[in-house]
């Protein structure tokens, strides 16, 4: 009796669950009454949500009655709606003009985004943090007009090649990225929880305020700093799994002699008898007993892990607030089983800001730090080019090679010769076997370090000087292991090899920059002039390969388990890191009339080591102006408008990234 109740009372809850639960559907708008895709419908305080598609239309299964839906899209005020006893819900969205008042970062400084004469994007941490990505770059892609974003391929850890309006330069054609006002850093050693804004400059006069290093644009990143109050500790975390959206269609054993006969005939080589080729196989062909190897699915990695976890802690008084930070992020690439790539990441961030001297409201003395720590393991196959692509081998590998021997091993040249499958081509070979034994036994340990000080003096109000400096540090290690095998005629090591490569190196920035903002009637003016030097370089490099491992085993994949030096394989190499400098004197003007009427004039003068004497300085300038044409007296509450800027610039950025000592 005891048991019959507890079944009938468990099945009266799981009844009324599913009783609780109901769709909800329906479509967004504008003010016009147009529908708005993208929108992104989200029940509040959870993570389930959906977006609108072409036709601002959406559905969605929510708990009951009492579940609140928030509906959300840049530019657009968002809106929070008690779902009650409706199951259609129509929402017209209306223009938020208060993000104008806003202000972005612009490169050493600040300005409201409504007064921006330049082309620049601005994306906050809410709209990254949406897009559950383990990388910033990768959240980034469907919200940055003008930036195009690709991964170098699908393996996990691989970074991301970014074209701002097209290429600017030849050879190397990526941004400037500057993290926390230090240039030059590694946007991927970041977590997207961490950042708190990224902005973009995209057109000539807005990047060149960073003259020799601006031609491709500037992406500028912000992470997050402490806020007033009590401490608040938030978690943001998801877990998912990957697979593969459709596999190629690759031809089986029978298809394969099929079209193997086929070309031979238009050749005029004459048709293969496969029956006397390879009998043994041949008759397990024909029988069913064996299809052909597909060696796309012989590699998948099904519902491969991608998860990404992150704490957040801050808080403070009015004299000093902190935020600190720290995440955890994992993927496995969906191909390369059984030595499947894979990237894990761990970062600790620590920001702070303390006010030293106060008075009459104003902050004249005050200092602060940013500090973002990161370390990565990294595991890979060859994803190299053409020649050097277990991918592509594993496309093109012959379905007539079975994986395994009778004896469980893989299928070697051994086998290949006893099978007949040698007499069809020398090139005939095991590529799953040659993915796992010479290219996917590795792995990349990687350290990085990116922080910055600062000393800020406001003796009077609206004059403020600002110097810091900045640190970067990376370095890293790697090794991998390869047994002797022989697959094929020049598929084959002879002895086995263990490489291990090491590099680090740092630099160092010093940055002054002077401000002083006046407001008089009706015009604003916003000046800066400031001077930077930086430095980088210092550190050192080695790679050595050796041969004839004592312990088998990518475990033992050390140097110190090779023995002796091997003609053609020991390789020992060492060098000191490229050394350079850059020293750079810059300046920017902004003026407003009411809001109304804006120009911006900037000018840079960079020297740089990568010049010959003589010829080492450039000098970048930049004008742009705008006109808000909405806040002139004949647009006031036109009704159809809400706001409208139209802009012009020119200005001119350099390229300083190429070789050292090329003169």
């Amino acid at each position: 009796m005891k048991k019959r109740g507890l079944i009938l009372l468990l099945c009266m809850f799981v009844g009324f669950a599913v009783f609780a639960q109901k769709k909800v559907s329906g479509a967004v708008y504008d003010t016009q009454n147009d529908p708005i895709p993208g929108v992104t419908v989200v029940e509040k305080g959870t993570t389930n949500g959906v977006i609108t598609d072409m036709d601002g239309n959406y559905s969605l299964t929510v708990p009951g009655d009492n579940t609140i839906l928030v509906f959300s899209f840049v530019g657009m005020k968002s809106q929070e709606i008690t779902v009650g006893a409706q199951t259609t819900i129509k929402v017209s969205m209306v223009s938020d003009m208060s993000d104008l008042d806003e202000v972005v970062v612009v490169g050493y400084g600040v300005q409201k985004k409504k007064l921006l004469t330049g082309a620049n994007l601005s994306l906050g941490s809410d709209e990254l943090q949406r897009q559950n990505s383990t990388q910033a770059l990768d959240a980034m892609q469907s919200m940055s007009p003008g930036v195009n974003i690709t991964q170098g391929s699908g393996m996990p850890g691989e970074g991301f090649k970014v074209n701002i309006r097209g290429l600017g330069t030849v050879g190397n054609s990526n941004p400037l990225y500057v993290i926390d006002g230090v240039a030059g850093g590694d946007i991927n050693t970041l977590n997207p929880s961490d950042i708190q804004s990224i902005d973009v400059l995209k057109d000539a006069a807005s990047s060149a305020i960073y003259g020799a290093r601006a031609a491709n644009g500037v992406i500028l990143v912000t992470t997050k700093s402490g806020t007033k109050g009590r401490t608040v500790v938030t978690y943001d975390g998801f877990y998912g799994v990957s697979n593969a959206y459709k596999m190629p269609d690759l031809l089986d054993a029978k298809q394969f002699m099929e079209i193997y006969n086929e070309e031979r005939v238009v050749s005029d080589k004459g048709a293969v008898d496969f029956a006397a080729k390879i009998p043994g196989l041949y008759q397990d062909i024909q029988s069913g007993k064996f299809k052909g190897t597909n060696w796309m699915e012989e590699i998948e990695n099904k519902n491969a892990p991608i998860q990404n976890h992150s704490i957040n802690i801050s808080g403070g008084s009015d004299k000093s607030v902190f935020s600190m930070g720290f995440s955890y992020s994992s993927e496995e690439g969906i191909f390369g089983k059984p030595v499947q790539p894979k990237s894990d990441r761990y970062t600790v961030r620590l920001n702070s800001d303390h006010v030293l001297y106060e008075k009459n409201g104003l902050d004249i003395i005050k200092v602060g730090q940013t500090l973002n720590y990161s370390y990565r393991e990294k595991s890979g196959i060859a994803i190299q080019g053409m020649y050097f692509n277990d991918i592509r081998n594993m496309m093109t590998g012959n379905p007539l090679v079975p994986v395994y021997n009778a004896d469980g091993e893989y299928f070697a040249r051994k086998d290949i010769d006893a099978s007949g499958l040698g007499g069809l081509s020398p090139r005939i070979y095991n590529p799953k076997a040659q993915m796992e034994l010479n290219r996917g036994q590795n792995e990349t340990l990687n350290y990085n370090l990116n922080g910055n000080a600062y000393l800020q003096i406001q003796p009077i109000k609206g004059l403020v000087w600002k110097s810091s400096y900045g640190y970067k540090m990376n370095a890293e290690a790697y090794r991998s292991y390869q047994p002797a095998y022989n697959l094929a005629g020049d598929v084959s090591l002879s002895t086995g090899r263990i490489q291990q490569r090491a590099n680090s190196g740092y630099s160092w920035t010093i940055e002054n920059t002077l401000g002083y903002k006046l407001d008089v009637a009706q015009h604003s003016f916003d000046v800066m002039v400031g001077q930077s030097a930086e430095k980088w370089g210092y550190g050192s490099s080695m790679d050595v390969t050796n041969a004839n491992p004592t312990f088998i085993g990518y475990e033992y994949a050390y140097l110190d388990n090779t023995d002796g030096l091997t003609s053609g394989v020991t390789n020992i190499g060492g060098e000191p890191n490229e050394r350079g400098a850059l020293s750079s004197y810059f300046g920017r003007i902004n003026y407003d009339f009411n809001e109304k009427y804006l120009l911006t004039l900037v000018m840079r003068a960079d020297g740089h080591s990568n010049f010959a004497k003589g010829n080492r300085w450039g000098y970048f300038p930049s004008v742009s102006a705008g006109w808000v044409v909405t806040e002139e007296g004949f647009m006031a509450d036109n009704g159809v408008v809400d706001f409208l800027k139209l802009r012009a610039s020119w200005g001119q950025n350099g390229n300083a990234d190429v070789d050292a000592y090329q003169y």
